[in-house]
């Protein structure tokens, strides 16, 4: 059987989770940016790119059906940005990888995605903040009037990357170099 084949259905539940997250309103508890990470860090060859694909092309259009929108609007290339700089960070978990490296990368990746996002979307959103010191800590933290607070999303993204960090790492113990064979017997030979 495909290796491949063992990673699809969580895959699809994380997918799932993140469609009906986004229409239930549950701000940023996204599992993109876990599969994304620990997929670059833990997946070898094609495997590596392939996954992340698959999670941002089944989901987006979908999402962005739902809001009305093009495939590509100003704000997801601050998302393309922000899961692109975590390349980066899946090259320092390669190496000498360990499960409290890898949730302290989740959460780095966590802070640094809500760093990127959040400045891309203070200098293309002139109309919600004011072109300033205070706009930018305004688009870090309070985020504009008449929204919920900015900080909000780094909570959610931090606690989304660790549990479906998890759920991801369970599911790619099969195709991942990193994780020990299971035995498949108590009884030694």
């Amino acid at each position: 059987m495909n290796r491949m084949v063992l990673i699809l259905p969580p895959l699809a539940l994380l997918l799932l989770f993140r469609c009906l997250g986004t229409w239930q309103g549950w701000a940023n508890f996204s599992p993109l940016p876990a599969v994304m990470l620990l997929s670059f860090a833990c997946l070898q060859g094609w495997q590596r790119w392939l996954v992340p694909l698959l999670a941002w092309v089944m989901s987006d259009p979908l999402l962005n059906l739902w809001y009305g929108q093009n495939l590509l609007v100003w704000d997801q290339w601050g998302i393309i940005l922000g899961l692109g700089l975590m390349l980066p960070l899946a090259f320092w978990l390669r190496r000498d990888f360990s499960l409290p490296k890898a949730l302290a990368g989740l959460l780095l990746g966590s802070l640094s995605f809500y760093l990127i996002t959040n400045t891309v979307s203070f200098f293309a959103l002139a109309d919600l903040y004011p072109r300033s010191w205070q706009g930018f800590v305004q688009a870090q933290w309070s985020g504009p009037v008449g929204f919920g607070p900015t900080w909000v999303f780094l909570r959610n993204s931090c606690a989304a990357n660790i549990l479906f960090g998890a759920i991801f790492l369970l599911a790619i113990r099969p195709l991942s170099s990193y994780f020990p064979a299971r035995r498949t017997s108590f009884i030694e030979g």
